[in-house]
């Protein structure tokens, strides 16, 4: 989902850092309305940030032979609504350039644009359409971190296939980026969001078990409880998972076919390519190398840790070590047992 510094110059950089600035200039707003209204809820807004700070920093392996990143979005999003999530994901993202070089200043509004906007935006908005039409709020947390992940790769290759279109040395027209980038995410990318579906839904069902008044007070339950529609839930699972596999089959024939351009040199057909990618992210196995072929280069981060070996993987440690902290100092507040205050 990270876009690396240098793929997008110019004032297409500056139009998306504009874009990005505003959304967390709203998200600023709506925090500070939070605090204001829940005051003994700030610690959320920490838990918050530390959760898509490292959820979305995590490389997961695929059976692809590469790897890529949950976001962590979606959920936050339904928690706090998605302009917090904004405000959130921006300062996430902007760590996460200047000390693990992932993404970029230059495309950091556009990286915002992708995890902050669709994936938050998205997320809450299909739990939401989900709990209106009765879906317990399992179910719902399915809809919303399924959509919500999906949104964030579907924006990412909208976002990279319309800059390498528009690119000095263009290869194919956006419709042909679209496809090759879509051909490549979708079987890596497809696993994680099936595992981000389960874990948004347990975490919600959790938290409505343990702290139900906490949800109702943020509005993410109505004061009456519970409805369910079994029936409806069964369908719109199927009917979600069966668009899954038609879309996925699509792309499989459409490559099949030979009208999609070779994706980065993923295809089984670039063995080479394919042992060169090996457990690479798909940031660079991917966006980096149809960006180069564009005449598009990414550049190196202005602080590029990930190439000190050692000294990355000991501040990943630290920043997970960080987030497991403020998560754990307080998980009461939505999944742990309310604590009972004892009077002298």
């Amino acid at each position: 989902m990270h876009i690396a510094e240098g793929i997008i110059t110019g004032s297409k950089a500056v139009l998306y850092s504009g874009v990005g600035a505003a959304l967390v200039g709203c998200g600023v707003w709506r925090m500070k309305k939070f605090v204001a209204e829940f005051p003994d809820k700030r610690p959320l807004l920490g838990m918050g940030g530390a959760l898509i700070f490292f959820i979305s920093l995590i490389p997961l392996p695929a059976f692809t032979g590469t790897t890529s990143h949950p976001c962590g979005t979606p959920l936050v999003g339904i928690l706090l609504g998605p302009l917090i999530g904004f405000a959130l994901t921006g300062v996430s993202l902007l760590l996460q350039a200047a000390f693990f070089a992932h993404g970029g200043f230059g495309t950091w509004g556009a990286n915002v644009v992708a995890l902050g906007f669709f994936g938050c935006f998205f997320g809450w908005l299909a739990f939401r359409v989900a709990r209106m039409m009765g879906l317990p709020i399992w179910a719902a947390g399915f809809a919303g971190g399924l959509i919500g992940d999906i949104m964030v790769y579907a924006a990412s290759g909208l976002i990279l296939g319309t800059t390498l279109a528009l690119a000095p040395n263009s290869q194919y027209s956006l419709a042909g980026y679209l496809i090759a980038i879509y051909t490549a995410y979708l079987p890596t990318q497809i696993p994680i969001a099936l595992a981000e579906m389960v874990v948004t839904g347990l975490a919600l069902q959790h938290a409505f078990r343990q702290r139900p008044e906490v949800l109702r007070e943020l509005g993410i339950i109505r004061p009456g409880g519970e409805t369910e529609k079994s029936s409806l839930q069964g369908i719109l699972l199927l009917v979600a998972l069966a668009g899954l596999l038609l879309f996925g089959g699509s792309i499989a024939e459409a490559a099949g076919d030979g009208r999609v351009p070779a994706a980065a040199g993923l295809r089984s057909g670039d063995g080479q390519a394919v042992q060169d990618a090996a457990f690479m992210g798909m940031d660079e196995a991917v966006n980096e190398k149809l960006a180069e072929a564009a005449g598009k280069p990414a550049r190196d981060p202005y602080i590029n840790t990930e190439a000190m070996g050692d000294l990355w993987n000991m501040m990943l440690l630290g920043a997970g070590g960080i987030c497991g902290f403020v998560v754990g100092r307080w998980w009461h507040l939505l999944w742990g047992k309310p604590q009972l205050k004892i009077e002298d």
